[in-house]
């Protein structure tokens, strides 16, 4: 069993908005693989799809404030929901990075929350 300490309402919109995300970037019918590893000092969630990866060198940049990168087809968005994520990691004593898949397809985001935070 992994638990993470934390309000439960916001861990789930951490991984609600990675998976609208995944899936707003993917092409439909593809695979995402939600992953939970606990690891001797903190628990991993990785989330990974099969979408078109990251354009930016700097994927921090994805994170920011009202950061959209969306073609127009997909319609408007705030720009706020990777920055959300973010916020609610690091109010949680973790970390994320964003980066493409070493397979060259796809996006990775993989979030660290602490050992303090994992029971």
């Amino acid at each position: 069993e992994i638990f993470i300490l934390g309000l439960e309402n916001r861990i789930e919109q951490i991984l609600a908005n990675l998976l609208d995300n995944s899936i707003s970037f993917s092409p439909p019918n593809s695979e995402i693989i939600v992953s939970i590893i606990k690891e001797k000092s903190n628990v991993k969630m990785i989330v990974e799809d099969q979408g078109f990866g990251f354009k930016e060198k700097n994927t921090n940049k994805i994170f920011e404030r009202f950061y959209s990168n969306r073609p127009e087809k997909f319609g408007e968005h705030s720009g706020l929901g990777l920055n959300i994520v973010r916020n609610l990691v690091e109010v949680h004593g973790g970390s994320i990075i964003a980066s493409n898949r070493l397979s060259g397809k796809g996006a990775k985001v993989d979030i660290n929350f602490p050992e303090l935070l994992v029971n």
